[in-house]
C-alpha cells in the first residue's frame, strides 16, 4: 500500500509540473505574438513621425 502511495505521488507530482510548464510555455508564445504587435506598430509610427519631420526640415531650410 506504501509504494502504490508513494507511485501516486510522484505521478501525480509530475502532471503537475508538466501542466505547470506547458502552462508557462503557452503564455510566453501568446505574450511574444502580441509583443510583436505593438512593436511593428511602433515601428511604422516611427517611420511615419521621421519622414515627417524630415519633410519640415526641407520645408524650413526652403523657406531661408
Amino acid at each position: 500500500m506504501d509504494n502504490r502511495r508513494f507511485i501516486v505521488g510522484i505521478v501525480s507530482v509530475y502532471l503537475f509540473s508538466v501542466g505547470l510548464l506547458s502552462g508557462m510555455i503557452f503564455d510566453r508564445i501568446s505574450f511574444d505574438e502580441s509583443r510583436t504587435v505593438l512593436l511593428k506598430q511602433l515601428e511604422e509610427d516611427t517611420h511615419r513621425l521621421h519622414q515627417r519631420l524630415m519633410a519640415m526640415k526641407r520645408e524650413n531650410s526652403l523657406r531661408r
